[in-house]
């Protein structure tokens, strides 16, 4: 079985991984030149850590964990209102937590098929026919092939599911805020902490990056619309709406880079009534986006790509593959989507009195009391069965 699969971020490299090890050829197309390397951090723990640890990764990310220690809100004068400690979180997720650039997880990824699977970078697919026998697929650099299958790896903004499935407005869900990334250097001899500042309809995140003297800045505010903003745009739009706002932030905005280096997209939640249609899946942010407010999008990701594979090598045919991914996928998903949407409503008050709960609200949830409550909210353990 021949498959291809869109798009070489953290669901379609595992996916190609798993796929290999299951005897079934897999080929990567990815419309950047060498890779989708965002510059953020992510939260590895649960099923995403679980996966890695069964892909034989650990040796190599552990080395690149984040020194982050605390999670600190912050007033504008900088001092922490309420403090996520690392006991804290220890209770909260009760395995292991591998904090970690997006960057690092997606070269370890790349290290771990190079040479094993076909990668065919700067290159995407332009038009697909399910002929029932088969997948014929067109590329946006020319020629077409056949394969037996087509999986949409390709994120929230997919195009596999634009062309199978419609047009993206009828499954991305809005949350009213857009979030922007960028790396500075550190001229404030940073500690171990990821800090938190908010003020109505805006806030501010700084913490330790992957390399020594780096920081990431991560810029969230309220939109009323989804749409992305042109890269040149973009460290203007920023300096206009945080203008005038407290602590490191003007900072901040002075050592912002050209927009070509800031990341920045809708916070945004896809929701589909189906993963699958004929020979055509979808896979990870694609068909089930949580937003980075989950803490389990890269987790999620790499179970949805670990359970297709499985799916794949042990069902008679694709139809029932397909099914079987859905269904074991589908509700921890949701569940997780459900969470994070009621967190995102509460992220970004819009009023001074909204924030003032929900600083009291901070101060609360970091108790010891509540560990269990975060732990609901955050899913923090493996969904996978035990390894064989």
């Amino acid at each position: 079985m021949r498959v291809l699969i869109s798009g070489a971020g953290i669901a379609g490299l595992t996916l190609a991984y798993w796929l290999r090890r299951r005897g079934i050829e897999p080929v990567v197309v990815e419309r950047a030149p060498h890779g989708r390397l965002g510059g953020y951090g992510v939260d590895f723990f649960g099923t995403g850590h679980d996966v890695a640890s069964r892909m034989g990764l650990l040796d190599r990310l552990t080395p690149h964990r984040l020194p982050i220690d605390s999670v600190e809100f912050v007033d504008a004068s900088g001092r922490p209102a309420a403090r996520l400690t690392a006991a804290l979180l220890e209770r909260v997720i009760q395995g292991p937590h591998l904090p970690l650039m997006h960057t690092t997880l997606e070269g370890a990824l790349l290290d771990a098929v190079a040479g094993q699977v076909e990668l065919r970078f700067a290159d995407s697919i332009a038009e697909v026919r399910d002929t029932g026998a088969a997948v014929e697929v067109g590329f946006t650099g020319g020629g077409s092939e056949r394969f037996d299958l087509l999986v949409g790896a390709d994120g929230v903004h997919s195009r596999t599911r634009e062309l199978v499935f419609g047009p993206e407005p009828r499954f991305v869900r809005h949350l009213g805020c857009h979030l922007a990334s960028y790396p500075v250097t550190d001229r404030y001899g940073w500690g171990r902490v990821r800090a938190h500042y908010t003020e109505p309809g805006r806030q501010v995140v700084v913490y330790p990056g992957g390399e020594p003297g780096r920081l990431v800045t991560l810029l969230l505010f309220r939109s009323p619309r989804g749409a992305s903003v042109p890269r040149d745009r973009r460290p203007g739009l920023l300096r206009t709406l945080f203008d005038g706002a407290g602590w490191l932030t003007p900072s901040l905005l002075a050592d912002a880079p050209a927009g070509e280096s800031i990341f920045m997209d809708a916070m945004s939640q896809v929701v589909m009534p189906a993963w699958h249609r004929g020979r055509v899946a979808l896979v990870g942010d694609a068909c089930g986006c949580m937003t980075m407010v989950s803490a389990q999008g890269v987790s999620m990701a790499m179970a949805g790509a670990y359970t297709l594979a499985e799916a794949l090598a042990a069902e008679p045919g694709h139809e029932r593959a397909f099914a079987r991914y859905q269904a074991r996928m589908r509700p921890e998903v949701r569940r997780r989507q459900r969470n994070a949407l009621l967190f995102a409503r509460m992220l970004l008050p819009a009023t001074r009195a909204g924030l003032t709960a929900q600083n009291v609200a901070n101060r609360v949830i970091t108790r010891h009391a509540f560990a269990p409550v975060l732990r609901r909210q955050f899913g923090a353990g493996s969904i996978l069965p035990p390894a064989g």
